[in-house]
């Protein structure tokens, strides 16, 4: 019965939404609408222009992921609306400006960034822009291999606007010095942002508070999350909570998600002061009181299931930990955006919502939801010799013809029609969306700190001063050489 009153549900609101639906996109005409060949082309701030026999030609990585053969050069329809988008949208750019865009793939994040290197040292010129996850980018910074993307002479990057993430930018510099780029021209960046989902079902059964009321009213915080799951966790009776068993979770997930939601607490390792250069700090009052409150969440074995507490994390049963939320048997999962778009995700019988990682207090000015480093995309022009003028020229127009033709199909389209069915995931997906943070320090890695939190986790010692104290020295040396090789450039 409760199957046929869902079912009659999601018919009632795809009824409601047909007007939005035609409105998103009646065929990609209301979209392709703003994009007018007109005096100025479809790029106003661009003008017209003509680089007929031009190809921008991009390195990349992991074509295999969501999205990753699509975003740069797909090249065949696959009745897939975000897909077709992005050819839409290369179909469209060519037909105005005369280039075409080509993808040239690695196998890995390492091979990615050890062939940039080769082809440096060997003075090859196979292709114009990279892209990859910014943590696989970062050692080509230290190497000065990569160009400071703001101090192009005569560039058409209009990195301030609103097609591209301005905030992500602002987190990336150091020294004012930017090497990295993202925004409406990738959907992997946004795949690649850290979620919290949550079962509806069991927030009804037992009858707590609706956490997108919580998200609205600014009591969204690890406090009330962590009593949440305190309530609804249920040992099935054999005396012993088990991931194989019936036993029910309060939250799920991997080690590494205990880091994003000390981040959610906009604690960052790494801050930065007045002239934009990074410090560490770890060790702040808030950061540690973040940490406390935290790992009393995930060393709290009654409540919480992390998947390294029983399996290594590559292990062929790790899934079994977070596979406890496909069943119906936990009520969060902390996770990323790109988990709602798996087999599982759709497969699952699970009434599921989506959330911004808490806030550390109500007293916390805004929800922050970090990224995943290792494959949060983002380009970057080496320091060879290019052609600028058509680089920034081909990624201006991309990103901008992005935001008015891929955007609406994946956010509007894909998220919030496909994936989501109730009124509130859009405006979680905003609050999401618009207060990203990015941690420097997981990006270049000083002294292995993306594996920090982890192992004061693993090690059940959640004292930051001493566990920072013997590796601060190490850290702060390998962070001022990066400062070093950066300024140098000036």
């Amino acid at each position: 019965m409760t199957k046929i009153i869902r079912y009659l549900t999601l018919i009632l609101v795809i009824l409601m939404l047909l007007p939005l639906i035609a409105g998103c996109k009646n065929g990609g005409e209301d979209n392709e609408s703003k994009l007018v060949s007109g005096p100025e082309g479809f790029v106003p701030h661009l003008g017209k222009a003509d680089y007929s026999g031009k190809t921008l030609r991009v390195l990349a990585s992991h074509k295999d992921a969501v999205f990753g053969a699509s975003q740069i050069a797909p090249i065949e329809n696959e009745s897939e609306i975000v897909n077709d988008a992005f050819m839409n949208r290369n179909d469209k750019l060519e037909e105005e400006y005369g280039f075409k865009i080509e993808a040239i793939y690695t196998d890995s994040f390492d091979k990615f960034t050890a062939r940039v290197k080769d082809d440096i040292f060997a003075g090859s010129d196979d292709y114009d822009v990279i892209s990859s996850g910014v943590m696989a980018l970062a050692p080509l910074v230290t190497e000065n291999i990569l160009i400071d993307l703001k101090t192009i002479e005569g560039s058409h990057l209009r990195l301030d606007q609103e097609w591209w993430d301005v905030a992500s930018h602002s987190g990336f510099t150091i020294g004012n010095k930017l090497f990295f780029a993202t925004g409406d021209i990738f959907v992997t960046d946004d795949e690649n942002t850290v979620v919290t989902y949550f079962n509806k079902d069991l927030i009804s059964k037992y009858n707590l508070d609706s956490p997108y009321t919580l998200v609205k009213e600014g009591t969204w915080t690890l406090d009330r999350m962590y009593e949440m799951a305190k309530t609804v966790a249920k040992e099935d009776g054999d005396g012993e909570m088990n991931v194989t068993g019936n036993d029910v979770w309060g939250l799920v997930g991997g080690a590494f998600e205990a880091y994003k939601y000390i981040l959610g607490c906009n604690c960052p390792q790494v801050f930065k002061d007045e002239n934009d250069i990074p410090y560490l700090g770890m060790t702040q009052e808030k950061s540690i009181d973040a940490c406390t409150k935290v790992f009393e969440m995930f060393t709290d074995r009654s409540t919480t299931a992390y998947i390294e507490q029983y399996y290594a994390w590559d292990h062929a049963d790790a899934s079994k930990v977070v596979d406890n939320f496909y069943s119906g048997q936990a009520l969060f999962y902390a996770a990323f955006m790109y988990t709602v778009n798996s087999g599982k995700m759709r497969e699952t019988k699970v009434n599921y919502g989506i959330l911004p990682q808490p806030k550390f207090d109500e007293n916390q000015e805004k929800y922050t939801s970090t990224i995943n480093p290792y494959a949060f995309y983002c380009l970057s022009i080496t320091n060879q010799e290019h052609d600028l003028d058509f680089i920034t020229f081909a990624l201006e127009a991309m990103a901008y013809t992005s935001r008015v033709l891929v955007t609406p199909e994946y956010y509007q389209r894909t998220l919030q029609l496909k994936r989501f069915d109730d009124e509130e995931s859009p405006e979680m997906l905003d609050i999401i969306f618009q207060n990203r943070i990015v941690d420097l320090s997981v990006i270049y890695n000083w002294s292995d700190c993306i594996q920090w939190y982890n192992k004061m986790l693993f090690s059940k010692n959640n004292n930051v001063v001493s566990f920072v104290e013997g590796r601060k020295s190490a850290f702060d040396k390998e962070l001022q050489e990066t400062i070093d090789s950066i300024l140098s450039r000036d």
